[in-house]
């Protein structure tokens, strides 16, 4: 990917002259190379008869990625994205994958009045026949064959849901699978959480064809810093990196930040170092919000990491010194415990590092933990097993039981006579209670 000098007027600061900002027709976008050339790959294969799925968190630059790709790929692909409002209803969701096609062959300025009327009369299952066999062959001779149609629904979770519920046919994967040829291809993405939802949608969503968009390196870090002003200082981009974690949203966020106040000069630490709190600021929403769908432990050893930071700073943290640090508090983890909770949460980009060496990827979550969250605030529930339940029967023959022993010392006591076997007279006692 290359990226472009602009040219900067010393103290120009308006939104319209920064490099970074995403109002402008093509903003800023680096990395993903190696996924564009996938995507990119797949999406010309007849072969691979499955969307492409696209899962990242919030933030991790899903809607940025495909913009991109319909940037630079060529005019040979034909993007439509159809309306997910429509997923209440099979009829609707076979219009709206109709139209979407419609919609971007006339933005081509291709005579879509040609196309037949979409059959509102005919039933669902009618309507799936009609556009297999009419509605889709009619719109790829329009758009000629050497271009392909792109479906791209952005966020699938919606459509893996009305499956879910009953609102949408429970074979629509398999059905969709059928459609995708020569001249159609589909872009799904997802949040990761959300992965194991679209399964309702297979053999359309398939795993061989499902790509995680991590968080930036630091040389992806430096590639974007490059839109703006040529030759920041040389641990620019290592500083960037350190305080956004690569999330492209926060480290984009950040460059346009540093332009800002940069006034001309070449990009440096200090200039980052203006713009911390105005970014803490922006970010502490969404670090809540990431914050609150971590399980307790994850909770309690991302604050372990971040006091631990905080009073070592030069050290490298392990698992052994988090089971220390919650050793002496009100939750404390065991090793084999630690080890999987730092693996999820570099799985998605949280905490990055070896087992030897293990720290928060973005230093401006590490100090929002800190002032946030006190380690005396993290309590173990104890959980309490609910009592085993009473079979009905067995505890009504238990009741027989009990009666018939008690009417049998009860005959015992008022005849006078000793239990078999016993020269002492029984005097039963008996305790009421609930």
């Amino acid at each position: 990917m290359t990226a472009g000098n602009s040219a900067v007027l010393p103290g120009e600061s308006s939104e319209a002259g920064n490099p970074f900002s995403t109002t402008q027709p093509a903003p800023p976008f680096a990395g993903r190379s190696e996924l564009l050339a996938r995507l990119h790959q797949h999406l010309t294969s007849a072969a691979v008869p499955h969307a492409l799925t696209l899962l990242g968190r919030r933030r991790s630059g899903r809607t940025a990625f495909i913009e991109a790709a319909r940037r630079r790929f060529d005019e040979s692909f034909v993007w439509a994205t159809p309306d997910l409002g429509a997923v209440g209803d099979d009829s609707a969701w076979l219009h709206a994958l109709y139209q979407s096609g419609k919609d971007a062959a006339s933005a081509r300025g291709l005579s879509v009045h040609r196309l037949p009327r979409w059959p509102d009369e005919k039933t669902p299952s009618e309507q799936r026949a009609w556009l297999q066999d009419s509605g889709l062959p009619e719109l790829f001779q329009l758009i000629r064959p050497h271009r392909r149609l792109i479906w791209v629904v952005d966020g699938a979770e919606p459509l893996a849901e009305a499956v879910a519920r009953g609102t949408l046919q429970a074979d629509l994967g398999e059905w969709m699978t059928g459609l995708v040829g020569t001249q159609l291809g589909i872009l799904f993405t997802a949040h990761v959480d959300n992965e194991a939802s679209l399964a309702r949608l297979t053999p359309l969503v398939n795993p061989s064809n499902t790509f995680r968009l991590g968080a930036l390196n630091e040389e992806e870090t430096a590639e974007l810093l490059a839109f703006g002003r040529g030759d920041p200082e040389e641990t620019m981009a290592k500083q960037v990196h350190a305080l956004t974690g690569g999330l492209p949203e926060l480290a984009l966020k950040s460059a346009a930040a540093v332009h800002e106040v940069s006034k001309g000069e070449a990009y440096s630490p200090a200039h980052l170092k203006q713009v911390r709190a105005g970014l803490a600021a922006e970010a502490a929403p969404y670090f809540r919000s990431l914050w609150e769908n971590l399980s307790a432990d994850e909770q309690a050893v991302m604050t372990a990491l971040a006091y631990l930071r905080f009073e070592r700073p030069a050290a490298a943290l392990n698992a052994e010194d988090v089971e220390a640090r919650l050793a002496d508090s009100d939750y404390p983890l065991d090793l084999t415990a630690i080890f999987a909770v730092l693996r999820r949460l570099e799985f998605v980009d949280i905490v990055s590092g070896t087992h030897k060496d293990v720290s928060i990827r973005a230093g401006l979550f590490e100090s929002w933990i800190r002032e946030t969250v006190k380690p005396e605030h993290l309590r173990r529930m104890t959980i309490e097993m609910p009592a085993a339940a009473v079979d009905p029967q067995v505890a009504r023959y238990g009741v027989i039981v009990l009666l018939v022993v008690l009417a049998i010392l009860l005959i015992i006591a008022a005849s006078g006579q000793p239990a078999p076997g016993n020269n002492d007279v029984i005097v039963p006692t008996v305790t009421l209670g609930n």
